[in-house]
């Protein structure tokens, strides 16, 4: 059954029920290894306390997310958006499209995103991307599954577009807005919402503010010039869409608050986009308060998905952090891992300062023991190898292949001395890194960064309980 009076459309109708409640979402994990009830115990409070509404939940198109997980999050009251990986080029067979959305509706969940990014060329074959025709195909095979959708009483999201992109975002959108409002005007649009990526693209939140009417001159591809790249990418996409659907749509904002595309795991975030983060934050958490309305985030804005989960450096609301604060607890010395029996730890020695003692050792002894008596060069020997094996024993240096250093997932968060502390570490040694638990648990050495909050309990009690060997790597006196 598809909706047509647009006074009892499924879009219309979740939106006015959803309007009264916090706007505030976030992504979690981009992998399918965080759908457990563990993982779940430790997120769940952080997600309640940070006053969170909505969360996204990315999921392979194999790949199905366990019913108890959904609904311990919907009888929280946080609204899952189920982000389905499909391929463009390869769609799923629509039956099976309809069983799996069948059963998200039966586990509660309203909104299902899917076709991410259509504007890259990553997200197409070769031979698909080179169609003179490309946003037309899209949208036929965009509305051939959102029609499954909303006959499932699913509302479809509007897949998110790179902001730029290899096809301008701008101008794909406007195409696409045209063929849904001459094809799909009584089935499609009335049931459905629309998104944007609302990541600061490298500018301040205010880049862009007021829309095309405040920089009527913004051009294609412009680096210098204020446009629709940034936090306020909502006010240029809706501008668009009045124009051509003559209303206003809601919308979805994903990735809020993300610096940059390219931003890698150990990129150090600068304090301007920290900042900006907090920013970003504090506005969304507070439009359901009375407030001015020129900060006020449009009601047209369904919700606002941050990139990052609500670790306690979210919650805190500090776009500083404390770093007296933090060396000081750093300069304790104490493990963070539980059962101390079972864990050494962390020296604030540098491998390098290891490394370089025992080539010292191996290169000059042997010229000072060529000058003593045959007796006396194996007592010394002996010493030396006993020295060495305390040594390594004292400060293990990592270069074992049995050794996993386990970075944490949260990896956001680490200071900059806990970044520099890990690249110096791996660049002089052998030691295995990654955030795979299965790795970790097959090795016989585990390494951790000494800040227990940067890892859930269940990881520790794991790696304990699989008889690995944990240390903890702690940033240096200076």
């Amino acid at each position: 059954m598809i909706y047509r009076d647009e006074g009892q459309t499924m879009q219309g109708n979740f939106i006015a029920n959803s309007n009264r409640f916090s706007r505030l979402g976030f992504h979690y994990y981009n992998d399918i290894d965080h759908y457990d009830e563990a993982s779940l115990d430790f997120w769940l409070p952080k997600l309640k306390a940070a006053g969170t509404r909505w969360i996204v939940l990315f999921i392979p198109e194999r790949a199905e997310i366990p019913e108890i997980f959904l609904t311990r999050l919907i009888n929280a009251g946080i609204e899952p958006i189920i982000n389905l990986q499909l391929s463009l080029s390869n769609p799923p067979n629509p039956e099976l499209f309809r069983q799996r959305t069948a059963y998200y509706q039966h586990c509660g969940v309203h909104l299902i995103h899917f076709f991410s990014r259509p504007n890259m060329k990553s997200s197409w074959s070769v031979s698909d991307w080179q169609r003179p025709n490309l946003v037309e195909h899209f949208i036929t095979v965009f509305c051939g599954l959102a029609e499954i959708c909303i006959a499932n009483k699913i509302i479809p999201v509007f897949p998110v577009l790179t902001p730029g992109g290899d096809y301008w975002d701008i101008p794909f959108l406007k195409e696409s807005l045209r063929i849904l409002r001459d094809h799909y005007a009584q089935s499609i649009l009335p049931n459905m919402v629309f998104s944007a990526d609302a990541g600061f693209q490298e500018h301040s939140i205010d880049w862009g503010k007021g829309g095309p009417a405040a920089y009527p001159s913004a051009g294609v591809y412009s680096e210098n010039n204020p446009d629709h790249r940034g936090f306020h990418i909502y006010e240029w996409y809706q501008a668009i869409i009045r124009d051509i659907l003559k209303k206003t749509y809601p919308m979805v904002l994903f990735q809020a608050g993300q610096w940059s595309l390219r931003t890698g795991p150990f990129d150090i975030s600068s304090a301007e986009s920290r900042r900006q983060f907090f920013r970003a934050l504090t506005l969304v958490q507070q439009s359901v308060q009375n407030h001015s309305a020129e900060d006020e985030l449009p009601s047209y804005i369904v919700c606002c998905n941050f990139y990052k989960l609500p670790t306690d450096y979210v919650l805190s609301g500090k776009a500083e952090k404390d770093e007296k604060k933090k060396s000081a607890f750093f300069k304790t010395g104490k493990t963070t891992v539980p059962n101390r029996d079972r864990t050494s730890e962390g020296k604030t020695i540098s491998p390098t300062t290891i490394n370089l003692a025992i080539r010292i050792l191996n290169s000059i002894f042997p010229i000072i023991l060529s000058a003593l008596s045959p007796d006396l060069q194996q007592l010394i020997e002996k010493m030396i190898a006993k020295f060495k094996s305390v040594f390594s024993a004292l400060f293990p240096s990592g270069e074992n292949q049995s050794d996993y250093f386990l970075i944490p997932d949260v990896i956001e968060l680490l200071s900059e001395d806990q970044r520099q502390l890990i690249q110096q570490y791996l660049q002089t040694t052998n030691c295995k890194a990654g955030r795979n638990l299965n790795e970790a648990l097959t090795s016989k050495k585990v390494i951790l960064v000494n800040d227990k909050t940067l890892y859930p309990q269940n990881i520790i009690k794991q790696l304990q309980s699989n008889n690995c060997q944990v240390r903890t790597l702690s940033v240096s006196k200076r």
